[in-house]
């Protein structure tokens, strides 16, 4: 008999934050988020988000044992932007069961509808930079630090439950090259001459976070505000994530591209792979997991490229281009050997044509589900 229950105390939620990384013991592939970041973004005292968002936790049980887990979120400011009714299911992990999958996400749908939602889609977590979609394709390698991984049976149990796909995000894997992309040189240098476009250039990443840390968020903002699932930034939510991704900010896999007036207009962040790391120490601190993490962003392999921007009046002015090129040229002097992309959707045809003039493989495919409640 399965039965779902929703957390009500710390103990229950130590079993909700803990059961992926007991399902998936043992497995090379699955990358677990920092334990201690999970704590504090469920927590509504601690996630600036809950001052625009409520969700409920929930635990499947089979014979008294943990077998599965979902979260129902809704997202206030979202359905404020898009003038919607929309729940997102979460952090949703099974085992391989369909009764199981049944169960969780009937509970999710009974719960958003007790909200007045009309429709519940995922998976999504509370805003655009964490973990989110299904992940459909590339179940044998290594994921990312920055996003989500499931087992191969997750599709099957989504669909069987009346879901349809909603987004399909794609994930790719770009060699360094060993020499300069003299293409893509070429494009950068005659772009900055032409508009006077330059890079300003940091010696750590605390001079970063202080100077243009709320003004990355601008810009997210107005650059991502049409993509699937995006809400905009409120100031406790900037300092929020700022804090998350301070450990990981490397002036070396950072560009910020400016106008002659001095404004910030484009920006590429990315970040040494934590994924080793943390798929060793199970997505713990301790004992050991922050010295690997240490490890990892002092002398990595891989860099998984989390974010570009540009500001919409000079998306078509080859800002992207200047941005990759001054970031291969630091991965090739710090020997990278590739680097993984973050999530990027398969409509946004000129965030994927930036990428033309470099070998990738497609690592990776994600969807979100929808279900009319």
């Amino acid at each position: 008999m399965i039965e779902v229950k929703k957390v009500s105390s710390k103990k229950e939620m130590k079993k909700f934050v803990k059961f992926p990384t007991d399902l998936y013991k043992g497995n090379p592939y699955y990358v677990p988020p920092i334990e201690l970041d999970e704590y504090n973004l469920t927590n509504p005292k601690k996630n600036a988000s809950f001052s625009e968002s409520e969700a409920e936790y929930f635990l499947a049980y089979k014979d008294g044992k943990v077998v599965g887990r979902v979260a129902g979120i809704i997202s206030h400011a979202y359905n404020k932007k898009n003038n919607s009714k929309y729940a997102r299911f979460s952090r949703f992990d099974t085992i391989d069961d369909s009764e199981v999958a049944k169960a969780l996400l009937s509970t999710a749908e009974n719960w958003a509808k007790e909200k007045g939602m009309e429709f519940i889609h995922g998976p999504l977590g509370f805003n655009d930079l964490e973990r989110e979609g299904l992940m459909t394709e590339g179940f044998n390698t290594l994921g990312t630090f920055q996003g989500s991984w499931n087992g191969d049976w997750y599709e099957k149990l989504v669909l069987e439950n009346g879901y349809t796909p909603d987004c399909r995000w794609v994930e790719w894997r770009i060699p360094v090259p060993k020499t300069q992309n003299e293409r893509c040189a070429r494009v950068a240098e005659m772009v900055e001459k032409r508009y006077g476009f330059y890079e300003k250039k940091f010696k750590n990443s605390g001079d970063i976070i202080k100077n243009y840390g709320k003004k990355f968020f601008e810009l997210l903002d107005e650059c991502y505000k049409d993509i699937y699932g995006t809400i905009p930034f409120n100031d406790e939510l900037v300092k929020q994530t700022i804090g998350l991704f301070k450990l990981v900010i490397n002036p070396n896999y950072v560009s910020l591209i400016f106008n002659k007036e001095d404004e910030l207009i484009g920006f590429g962040l990315g970040y040494p792979s934590l994924a080793e790391a943390m798929n060793k120490s199970k997505g713990r601190y301790l004992p050991f997991g922050f010295i690997r993490m240490l490890k990892a962003i002092k002398n990595p392999k891989v860099v998984e490229l989390g974010l570009i921007a540009v500001k919409p009046e000079y998306q078509k002015q080859g800002v992207t281009s200047i941005i990759i090129n001054n970031m291969l040229a630091r991965l090739r002097k710090n020997k990278i050997d590739h680097c993984d992309t973050g999530a990027q959707l398969e409509t946004n045809l000129p965030a994927i044509a930036a990428l033309d003039m470099f070998d990738r493989e497609v690592v990776r495919r994600k969807v979100c589900y929808i279900k009319k409640l």
